[in-house]
Formats: structure tokens, sequence, C-alpha cells
């Protein structure tokens, strides 16, 4: 599903609300357009480390076996990809002919898999740096390799281009921009009212966003990023140390 809206419209909606229609001076369109962009920016990241899909897309190839010397880990490195990766969300591995998704571990645990003495069939994924990844254990072969990522979105600049907000989330984008309008105007009563209104959209858009419904229609949860994996078989698993 895709609700576009347009830069002119969010700007025009922004105006609005905060009032401000007539203050083409103190917020200039420029600087509106700034504040929209940021919210974006934001708000996308914010729904997909939460476990929504839609800005989400994906990039395949095969890991490097071994470890990155001198690190205890295979390091696969997206900084070449396109477009660029604003944040890794998963990573999924084909083994097998039957494909697994990593378990998603902080950069702490990057040297409890056994590297680089040993290598084994990758079982987890780290972040390092904004564009690389940990592989752990050191993969003990080339396999394939697919990475969820969200994209980099370029601004909006001109008044028809679109964001899409696929089932009217772009209101949210609006009010995240009237409540920095009132910050900088200073009315606090206005802000309480504006803040309270801004996180109740936004409470609302992650819990159904983050839903996905079963065969029979009824609505079930989603796990969120990092609280949930399939973990490979026994057989798969490390071997004792």
């Amino acid at each position: 599903m895709s609700r576009n809206a347009t830069l002119g419209q969010i700007r025009e909606d922004v105006r609005y609300y905060a009032d401000i229609q007539s203050s083409e001076v103190r917020h200039a369109d420029t600087s509106l357009n700034r504040l929209i962009n940021q919210a974006i920016q934001r708000f996308r990241e914010k729904l997909s480390i939460e476990g929504a899909q839609h800005y989400l897309t994906s990039t395949t190839g095969t890991l490097t076996a071994g470890a990155a010397s001198p690190y205890a880990f295979t390091s696969l490195d997206l900084s070449g990809v396109s477009p660029s990766v604003v944040r890794t969300i998963g990573v999924d591995l084909t083994l097998n002919n039957a494909v697994r998704s990593l378990l998603h571990v902080p950069f702490d645990a990057r040297n409890d898999y056994g590297g680089p003495q040993r290598s084994g069939i990758p079982q987890a994924w780290a972040h390092y740096g904004t564009r690389k990844i940990a592989i752990l254990p050191p993969s003990d072969s080339t396999y394939t390799y697919t990475v969820w990522y969200l994209p980099v979105l370029a601004d909006l600049e001109d008044d028809a281009d679109t964001f899409d907000g696929v089932v009217g989330w772009e209101e949210f984008l609006v009010w995240d921009v009237v409540r920095r309008i009132i910050v900088r105007d200073k009315d606090q009563g206005a802000y309480v009212i504006a803040n309270d209104y801004a996180n109740n959209l936004l409470t609302d858009i992650l819990r159904t966003a983050t839903k996905v419904t079963n065969a029979g229609g009824a609505v079930i949860g989603r796990d969120t990023f990092g609280e949930r994996y399939r973990s490979f078989s026994r057989s798969q698993s490390l071997p004792d140390p």
C-alpha cells in the first residue's frame, strides 16, 4: 500500500497546525523543509528498528571464509552497497538450500565464538561501524548471505517530491515538526499538547505497523528487532571447545 504525501502538502499542514501561516520570515519554507526531512529520517529508522519492514531493502553476496585478521570474526563490509546503508536490520544465511536468520548480538560478544582460531557455520552477527558487520563465528565457507537494511533516502527538495506515508503516517511527521516549532516559539503549554499528540500518533503507528495477520485474518504480535531469532538446528551448532 502506498499513500504518497508531497513535501508541499506536509509543509502546508505544519503551518496550519503550528498556526504559522503568516510567519514566512520567522519560519521560512527552507527551514521547515529541513525539519521535515529530519523528521522523515528519524521516523524511518525508528519504525524499522521496532520491526516494521515497510522501508527496508536487501542486498545479497557471498561471505569470505575465515576471520578478518587480527579480528575474531568474518568481516562483511557494506560500504559499497547501493543504495547506501543507514542501519542493518537482519542477516540471513543460505545453508543446504535453506535460509536461516542469524542472531543479532551486541558487539561486546565479538570474541565469544571461538575465533580467530576456530571457524564454523555462522550463528550471529553484530554491528561495528555504520556499514560493517561482524559474522560470528568466522565463517568456515563461502555461504550466500542476504542483508536486510534501511537504505539512505534522499531529502525531499521540490514541493512535488513525495514521501510514502503508507496509511497516513505522514501525520506524525507533521506533529513532530510542529512541536519543534513550538519549542523555538517558547510556548510551553502548546508544546505539552503537541508533544502528547505526536507521541500518541507514534505509539499507534508502531502498534499497527509491527503487527502481522495470520491466515484467518487475526492480528498477532510481531517480534521487534533483536528480540527473537531462528537458530540453526542442533546439528549445525558450534562444537564444544
